[in-house]
């Protein structure tokens, strides 16, 4: 297996983990969101994949993990980005005055 096998192989993990944690509804860091989109971008500059491919991926990751509106925005959007769709935490008054 070479190293551009083991750097896809990563970041292919890498990003079922990202799509996975907001299907269930978890926090993603922006340290982790901000890696991996460099890990992305590096893996296209290396020709480790190409652009065109890795939107594919993302688009695929997208219609299996999100709901329709959210596949949209990654049909619609061209660049190498991943949108976070985190759901609002609740918002309870103190009840202090």
């Amino acid at each position: 297996m070479t190293d551009s096998d083991v750097f896809r192989q990563e970041l292919e993990a890498r990003l079922q983990a990202f799509f996975a944690d907001q299907h269930a509804g978890l926090d993603i860091p922006p340290a982790v969101l901000y890696r991996l989109e460099g890990a992305m971008d590096s893996a296209v500059k290396l020709g480790v994949i190409s652009e065109a491919s890795l939107r594919q991926r993302l688009l695929a990751l997208a219609e299996h993990y999100l709901d329709a509106p959210l596949q949209d925005i990654y049909r619609r959007d061209h660049r190498l980005l991943l949108h976070l769709h985190m759901r609002e935490a609740p918002v309870y008054p103190s009840g202090a005055k």
